[in-house]
């Protein structure tokens, strides 16, 4: 069954977005295609947003082109 999650070479998508997340806590989409470059933007986004839907991050706008995710748990 797929559920959503793409893989790249066997990682998981939201394993690496979650372990990103896991030591900065909160970070930008920008900062986010930097450090998870395995992955598209797309892919990212995708992510991003279920992970949001899921309660397991919180988007909130910081300036004027900008939001940034922040982990609740």
């Amino acid at each position: 069954m797929n559920d959503g999650r793409c893989l790249n070479g066997g990682i998981d998508v939201e394993a690496a977005v979650w372990a990103y997340l896991q030591r900065c806590r909160i970070c930008s989409m920008e900062e986010l295609f930097r450090h998870v470059p395995a992955f598209t933007a797309n892919q990212l986004f995708l992510t991003v947003d279920r992970l949001s839907r899921e309660g397991k991050v919180v988007l909130r706008y910081r300036n004027r082109a900008e939001y940034v995710m922040v982990r609740t748990g």
